[in-house]
């Protein structure tokens, strides 16, 4: 059965380790990378913000908020988005991912307010196509109140209609269930229904997942070592069965009954080892190969980010954000090599999902003082602003284009 995926999560403090994830800064185990050009930002942050810890403080700053917020309070709720693994894939082979992501924006912005939606990214470069979103829990009207006490003193009531910071609104049971029988009702036409209900499956944390990818690998480790100390065992055993053969061919000479029935008892023992020898040393071949391979896949994403730099802390989110806008890999080594190249052709924006042709600009790699780190600008502008910019006249010009096609069928 295909089955929507939709699982919130409370985050702690600004939750950069999450943004680091989402924003591939820091790559997990699991994640191909040479996929990850694949991945796409579908929320545009706000003029100067430029990441998602950034834009969940952005929004908490202009909430217009009566009440400091607690040091402990939850300030952002983690929404994971998707579906049954084949059936995702067979979503993005009829090319309807777009279409899918779309419906869920739509259903984040009615469900949570478009305002409180601050991040939202499609991850195609793991296992199953995903999305994470972020909302800042901001909500109005009436708290929810404990049972009433037998209290004769009165108060003057606030007004019930301000912001308020509350997650445990946002994450009242009776609110999850609403979620999920909404989103599921919205993801229906991709053939993706509701969980079971009241199901005992526990879903668990991200920081878990990768806990247990790691236990993982050092047992493979541990079962790989075991699997080969048995095999040489198993020939060590083998070559001593070999000499005893070759005893017993000296006996053979005798004309005894006894020592001929002796040897021939030995020689089908000696078979049967080699049967048996052979049979478990396929197996475990077999076995410790797999193992390898398990372990091979995994190491290179190591090998990969390795590639284009040797200082790859602060060239790779040099090197994602080009390969975000479709830049070959030999104009991102350049660029990594010269820190300042020309190039025309198309630049992508995965942000926008669109191509801008251009002539002759310039790429340079600047150290920016504020951030104390590398940033990567296209015509003396920060590539995402750049790449704004160029929506935003994009725009303009279809519009204007728009416009005069209407003038000239008034025309006629």
């Amino acid at each position: 059965m295909s089955y929507t995926v939709l699982h919130l999560e409370k985050a702690k403090g600004n939750d950069s380790g999450m943004s680091a994830h989402i924003e591939r800064t820091v790559h997990p185990k699991n994640a191909d990378v040479s996929r990850s050009h694949l991945n796409k930002e579908m929320i545009a942050y706000p003029e100067g913000i430029q990441n998602r810890t950034s834009a969940i403080q952005d929004r908490l700053d202009n909430a217009q908020l009566k009440r400091k917020i607690g040091i402990n309070q939850v300030r952002a709720i983690r929404i994971m988005l998707s579906g049954t693994n084949e059936t995702m894939k067979e979503i993005e082979k009829n090319k309807q991912l777009d279409n899918w992501c779309t419906d869920n924006l739509n259903w984040l912005k009615a469900t949570f307010g478009e305002e409180n939606l601050v991040s939202a990214v499609l991850h195609m470069d793991e296992k199953t196509p995903h999305i994470h979103a972020t909302i800042v829990p901001i909500v109005s009207g009436e708290r929810r109140k404990a049972k009433k006490e037998n209290n004769t003193q009165t108060y003057k009531k606030k007004s019930p209609n301000g912001n308020r910071l509350c997650a445990d609104d946002v994450m009242a049971r009776n609110r999850l269930k609403h979620y999920q029988n909404t989103y599921a009702s919205a993801m229906a036409k991709y053939g993706l229904r509701r969980g079971v209900e009241g199901s005992e499956a526990k879903h668990i944390s991200t920081a878990e997942y990768y806990r247990n990818l790691h236990l993982q690998n050092q047992q493979l480790e541990q079962e790989k070592n075991s699997k080969q100390s048995e095999l040489k065992a198993i020939e060590k055993n083998i070559s001593s069965k070999k000499v005893i053969e070759n005893f017993t061919n000296v006996l053979t000479g005798s004309k005894t009954k006894k020592l001929e029935q002796e040897n021939e008892q030995i020689k089908k023992e000696m078979n049967n080892l080699k049967t048996l020898r052979e049979r478990e040393k396929g197996k475990l071949q077999e076995s410790v190969s797999k193992l390898e391979n398990t372990l091979e896949k995994q190491s290179k994403v190591f090998d990969k980010l390795m590639q284009y730099h040797p200082e790859i802390k602060s060239s790779l989110p040099i090197v994602l954000d080009c390969e975000k806008m479709r830049l070959s890999p030999i104009i991102i080594k350049n660029l990594l090599e010269k820190q300042e190249i020309h190039i025309k052709g198309e630049i992508y924006s995965s942000r926008h999902f669109k191509s801008f042709k251009v002539e002759n600009i310039k790429l340079s790699i600047e150290y920016d003082q504020k951030d104390k780190s590398k940033i990567l600008e296209i015509d003396g502008i920060k590539s995402q602003k750049w790449l704004e910019e160029k929506y935003k006249e994009s725009l303009k010009f279809n519009s204007s284009k728009s416009n005069d096609v209407i003038n000239n069928r008034i025309k006629r």
